[in-house]
């Protein structure tokens, strides 16, 4: 009876202290893809907070004087919202509102989910008057009663406030802290454990349970963490194990609180058996402390080794073995749940950053061609003007500018009197080299030219008609491109020829490329007419039909391309 007192004691012992470090490790792992999760939220919304104040026009917007209100001003405040508050709020739904402010120029507010009265101003908030300028963005927690609902009734919402003086003025963000808060609901260690994100003094930013945001933690809590970085300890007067660590960007404290009754479960659940055992039976207690013991420390030992191999290969694709129903079960459901999530989140930011570089470099790129090609086009027109050779500086400066319009990205939408102006310059081009064999009529009412339509739409219609017309038959051409206003309220654009119009194996090829644009399989490698109705799909979507066809005499007749698009008249400021 003393050697199994004494085996079960020694076994006891060493379960216990085993579960004790496993568990204190496993939770610091937790916590840790926890920690990653939460400042990678708070970076994202730095760097967005940080794009728009240092952007330019919110400088010219600063800048400029509010009253009398100007177009210039009017056009950089139109320039901040299509240009960046328009894709943070798609890409951020938890931004509540944006604010500007300059002191003796107005103050803008832009909200996304909810409202904000009228009598609302950004010197109202008790930061403002402490605020000075700060180096860094200055991240503020606590609640708002400054939103309205539907009904206008005053809400009162937890909010996360980025604030930071920017070019004499100063810039505020709103964030709810619905989207972070999910992070904490996912970490569960053990039953009844709770997790907290909360600042320097004490003030809770997050909580397991969201009834306890903005309340207070235990002061005691707070003083036994206050500057330190990382580490766990036994709090003897809450009979809990707590395990915390720093968020890098703002320095607030996430702690992990597990009840020791849950974290000891396991243990004493081996305990009281062996001690049952031992009363009973002699050969059945070892037997059963061997297979108590070793059903918990073969699972924990083998989530430690996933583990440590996780860490060692830094590959989140390892997945922990699932085995029974107990809290070792449940540590390891937990950890495959961080791990999947914090996998899609390394692969979201990686292929965010890669599209960032390519774009940069693709910018700088364009920019260092184009501004060589305009040069070397100018010089040119020079020598043209100087040798009096009038077509070849017409030529030049044609291509000039279809190089510039096309070159322009920044424009998604552009007026049809720029758009005719392109196919002028394509024409003008086209003239000099086929001459008196080439002949074309522009039919655009004045109205229209106001219209809104997407870039290089007719150059490519008119760049068809005169290839299978001029260069491969040889015969003179002659192209009409004509816009009207449908009866249904669309812009109808027109471009016909006298050429030999589609065959009947082009014409199917077009209406199937149509098909797949419809059920999303575009290409990559499409120019010309493909490119075209790939454009023009994922521009308007289902908005906007092409029609492809021939004359009133079917092939031979010439070739006739409609387009009808959303008819919208840019209002004038």
């Amino acid at each position: 009876m003393l050697t199994v007192s004494g085996i079960g004691v020694i076994s006891y012992t060493k379960t216990a202290a085993s579960v004790r470090e496993d568990i204190d490790r496993l939770s610091v792992q937790v916590l840790k893809q926890a920690n990653m999760n939460l400042d990678r939220y708070y970076s994202e919304y730095d760097m967005a907070f940080l794009m728009l104040g240092n952007s330019l026009e919110v400088r010219e917007w600063l800048r400029l004087s509010a009253s009398p209100i100007s177009s210039e001003f009017i056009r950089y405040y139109d320039r901040i919202k299509e240009n960046y508050l328009n894709r943070m709020f798609l890409q951020y739904p938890e931004i509540l509102s944006v604010s500007l402010y300059k002191p003796g120029g107005g103050e803008h507010h832009f909200v996304n989910a909810h409202t904000l009265p009228l009598t609302y101003s950004l010197q109202d908030e008790p930061y403002f008057s402490q605020t000075g300028n700060y180096d860094k963005v200055k991240f503020i927690t606590g609640f708002s009663d400054h939103y309205l609902d539907a009904d206008s009734r005053s809400l009162r919402l937890p909010v996360l406030t980025l604030f930071k003086q920017f070019y004499g003025g100063y810039l505020k963000m709103d964030i709810s802290l619905t989207a972070s808060q999910k992070v904490m609901e996912q970490i569960h260690i053990v039953d009844s454990d709770s997790a907290v994100v909360m600042d320097e003094d004490g003030t809770i930013i997050h909580h397991s349970r969201p009834g306890e945001v903005m309340g207070r933690m235990d002061e005691h809590l707070v003083e036994k963490v206050k500057g330190k970085r990382e580490g766990s300890f036994y709090d003897q007067t809450r009979n809990e194990l707590i395990v915390y660590q720093t968020i890098p960007l703002t320095g607030w404290k996430i702690i992990a609180m597990l009840p020791y009754s849950q974290v000891a479960k396991s243990i004493l659940y081996t305990r009281n058996m062996m001690i049952a055992l031992a009363i009973g039976a002699l050969a059945v207690s070892v037997v059963l402390t061997y297979f108590a013991a070793s059903s918990i420390t073969r699972r924990i030992s083998g989530l430690r080794g996933t583990m440590k191999q996780m860490q060692y290969k830094n590959d989140f694709a390892i997945r922990a073995e699932v085995a029974g129903r107990d809290e070792v079960a449940d540590l390891s459901k937990s950890f495959n749940n961080l791990l999947e999530h914090l996998e899609q989140s390394v692969a979201d930011l990686t292929e965010t950053r890669v599209l960032q570089h390519r774009a940069v470099i693709s910018a700088l790129q364009s920019q260092i061609n184009s501004h060589f090609l305009y040069n070397t086009l100018e010089t040119i027109n020079s020598m043209a003007v100087i040798g009096r050779q009038p077509q070849i500086g017409l030529v030049a400066v044609s291509l000039s500018s279809m190089l510039r319009y096309t070159s322009n990205f920044k424009d998604d939408q552009v007026l049809l009197a720029d758009e005719v102006r392109h196919v002028e310059h394509y024409l003008n081009i086209m003239k000099i080299r086929y001459k008196d064999e080439l002949t074309y009529e522009l039919q655009i009412p004045g109205e229209l030219l106001e219209a809104l339509c997407t870039k290089a739409l007719l150059q490519p219609l008119v760049e068809n008609s005169i290839k299978h017309t001029r260069e491969e038959t040889g015969a003179a051409v002659h192209i009409i491109v004509s816009a009207a206003a449908a009866a249904d309220g669309r812009l109808h654009l027109t471009v016909r020829d006298n050429g030999p119009g589609f065959g009947e194996e082009v014409l199917a090829r077009l209406i199937q490329e149509q098909a797949d644009c419809r059920i999303m399989k575009p290409q990559a490698t499409r120019v010309g007419l493909s490119n075209l109705i790939e454009r023009l799909h994922m521009f308007y979507g289902g908005e906007a039909v092409i029609h492809f066809g021939n004359g009133s005499g079917g092939e031979g007749e010439g070739a006739v391309v409609e387009l009808f698009l959303p008819l919208h008249i840019r209002s004038h400021v």
